[in-house]
């Protein structure tokens, strides 16, 4: 007996709830209904189901950015129903991985009838307008504390135009005890606020310049870090607590915290003359000047 799929997407797309943990960006849970019936348009009451949902990127038939698995059974009235983000994900993935305003984005459902994973009945939606409303409070998609973009969100803001920027901290210390660089020399390196301009032949800028993260999930490597000038170096001093709380807990024993008790210096890219380099001593937030040649430890930032 042949089934068909007749999806209500468009009319049940509705929050069921907030992420409230560390790496959310996203909304938890979403509901998904649909109704099966088979070839003579009669309800298939009572029947197993297996359901794979994909949430496409960009085009109805691209790449998923994420993908879960269902198995429910259709009530009285052939509804199937359920909720995407509480099924079995794929490639260890995570709803909350998905950058919401980086749209549009499709859902792509495909269906086993008989309850197994033979999928043979695909229906694709764009999803419109409710997840892109799904906002934070303060209206942004990303949150400080969201392991994303290759690193960690210590700063989020929005241009004129709306769309949305941030900083990023690698997932761990590259170095523990590096040197900024030669003393009596001076480098391209005069900017407090953005250390992507501070250029030049650094020790520890270097360390940042030829780092690159790939995301073991999705695959996604990133190139473009540099060494934090002072004033962003400042900004991740202020949310290294929650930094901390949130690598310290993540079960990813590749992923660190700053230094225990926030105790160590860190480089900033800013130089002071030919001697001197801004540092940040994390425990107090305070930056302060040293010899260039002194050994501090080094996150690398970048942009998205």
């Amino acid at each position: 007996m042949k089934f068909w799929i007749f999806s209500c997407i468009a009319a049940t797309w509705f929050l069921i709830g907030i992420v409230n943990f560390a790496c959310a960006q996203s909304p938890n849970l979403i509901s998904y209904q649909f109704v099966v019936r088979d070839s003579d348009g009669a309800i298939s009451a009572n029947q197993d189901v297996g359901v794979r949902l994909s949430v496409v990127q960009g085009d109805p038939n691209g790449d998923p950015v994420y993908v879960e698995t269902h198995s429910i059974t259709t009530n009285s009235g052939g509804l199937g129903s359920l909720a995407l983000g509480a099924g079995t994900p794929e490639a260890n993935a995570s709803l909350g991985s998905v950058n919401w305003s980086d749209g549009p984005f499709y859902l792509k459902s495909e269906t086993d009838p008989d309850g197994g994973s033979n999928y043979t009945v695909i229906a694709t939606s764009q999803i419109l307008s409710v997840p892109y409303a799904l906002h934070a409070e303060n209206g942004f998609y990303n949150q400080i504390g969201d392991i994303a973009y290759g690193g960690i969100i210590f700063s989020v803001w929005k241009d004129s135009s709306g769309a949305e920027h941030g900083l990023v901290a690698s997932l761990y210390d590259l170095e523990t005890s590096e040197e900024w660089g030669a003393l009596y020399e001076t480098s391209d390196a005069s900017s407090a606020s953005d250390g992507s301009l501070n250029t030049g032949s650094t020790l520890a800028g270097e360390v940042c310049a030829n780092f690159v993260y790939t995301d073991p999930v999705s695959g996604e490597s990133f190139d473009d870090w540099y060494l934090p000038a002072v004033w962003e170096l400042k900004t991740m001093s202020d949310k290294a607590m929650i930094i901390n709380k949130a690598l310290n807990n993540d079960d990813d024993n590749e992923t660190e915290g700053f230094a225990e008790n926030l105790s160590a210096g860190y480089w900033s890219s800013t130089e002071v003359g030919s001697t001197f380099s801004w540092f940040v001593q994390f425990i107090s937030g305070i930056a302060n000047t040293n010899f260039k040649d002194t050994p501090y430890r080094v996150r690398a930032v970048r942009k998205f």
